[in-house]
């Protein structure tokens, strides 16, 4: 596979979490997040977001960077 055009960045970013979550701790902390409701757009950043799409970006910008 040595013919694939090398990633943006030089990294291909893959933050798709595929295992469960078991840690009691983990489901705790995640219970206690906040939640959205999001676009259809929103939706299909986040998307890009998780599957490499945006790659090397690993989240989204926060004001100080999009200011900049």
């Amino acid at each position: 596979m040595t013919n694939l055009i090398a990633p943006h960045g030089g990294v291909l970013m893959n933050l798709v979490h595929r295992g469960a979550v078991t840690s009691p701790s983990i489901k705790l902390e995640l219970a206690r997040l906040s939640s959205w409701a999001l676009t259809p757009r929103q939706i299909c950043d986040l998307e890009l977001l998780l599957n490499g799409g945006f790659s090397p970006l690993k989240g989204f910008l926060n004001e100080a960077d999009y200011d900049s």
